[in-house]
């Protein structure tokens, strides 16, 4: 009996010394976090007094933004002024409410693939060939691509053809989900 009192006697002491270590470690532990979060709220005060209204970096991050939308305008309105007659091409025009997903492809190749909004659309997809000038919204797209059209019966297709200027020489509204070949479905005029 007095040999299980001192076995327990000597656990107790054990797992007391243990707890008093084990005590001191989630001290240091608990020291340490609140340095790193003290370091850490710091930084974060000193970036946003960086980030303030009026201050260079908020200045030079204005500065891009508007740089960024005014080259985006810039090419907007290249593409609207360069009206090519020798290059045929298509815009298109969304009915209705709703983005409608736009995929020309042939045949493992993708040439253009997004969701347009409804209006008219800032691209141009010329089938016959490269325009004279190369914007973000010039796609060259080969003339028997096919078309996939996410909601059909809401897409209008203005097509500029070769030889005229500033009008459509026809506008095609396409039922089906596919256009299969472009030049065949929308009988396009190609010079040979």
């Amino acid at each position: 009996m007095i040999s299980i009192f001192v076995c327990g006697f000597v656990l107790s002491i054990v797992s007391f010394f243990y707890y008093l270590n084990q005590k001191k470690n989630n001290e240091k532990l608990i020291i340490s976090l609140t340095q790193k979060i003290d370091s850490l709220a710091n930084r974060v005060l000193k970036l946003e007094e960086l980030l303030k209204p009026g201050t260079g970096i908020e200045k030079l991050i204005t500065s891009a933004n508007y740089l960024s939308s005014m080259s985006t305008d810039l090419e907007r309105i290249l593409e609207e002024l360069t009206d090519d007659p020798t290059t045929g091409y298509i815009r298109l025009f969304v009915i209705g409410q709703e983005n409608v997903w736009i995929t020309f492809r042939k045949g493992n190749e993708v040439y253009f693939s997004r969701e347009l909004k409804p209006g008219l659309a800032p691209y141009r997809f010329y089938y016959f060939k490269e325009p004279t000038i190369q914007t973000q919204y010039s796609v060259k797209v080969p003339r028997d691509c096919s078309i996939t059209i996410g909601k059909p019966g809401t897409v209008y297709f203005l097509i500029y053809g070769v030889g005229t200027t500033k009008h459509p020489t026809k506008v095609v509204i396409w039922k089906d989900a596919k256009v299969e070949n472009l030049e065949k479905d929308f009988s396009l005029y190609i010079p040979k």
